[in-house]
């Protein structure tokens, strides 16, 4: 912003500040089904239990946690973004406010 304004457009933004809260609970429904079969599908190592199994194992079993728990951070950190931009919002709509009362009660005392 060159001129140092801030040019809020309240309703568009709440709108997507909902959309991002939306979005976060979409992954998260996205990872309860899903991430859900992910692991619900390997629960019993389909890949065998030899040696090539056993190691494989050791090595998915970790990224499968990591996958899942990533996904599921994702999904709060999204929708924790969403309310964040929207308390942002409204913070900056009512201090706009108290600033326009301030503003015209130190104008009609003059």
């Amino acid at each position: 912003m060159p001129d140092d304004q801030l040019y809020l457009d309240p309703r568009r933004a709440m709108t997507a500040a909902r959309d991002l809260v939306s979005a976060g609970e979409h992954f998260r429904s996205l990872r309860e089904r899903d991430g859900a079969a992910i692991a619900a599908a390997s629960a019993k190592p389909p890949w065998g239990s030899d040696d090539i199994g056993a190691a494989f194992e050791k090595t998915y079993r970790k990224l499968e946690q990591q996958t899942l728990s990533g996904w599921e951070k994702l999904a709060q950190y999204v929708q924790g973004l969403g309310y964040a931009a929207g308390k942002t919002v409204n913070d900056n709509v009512q201090t706009d406010a108290e600033s326009a009362k301030r503003v015209h009660g130190a104008w009609k005392a003059v």
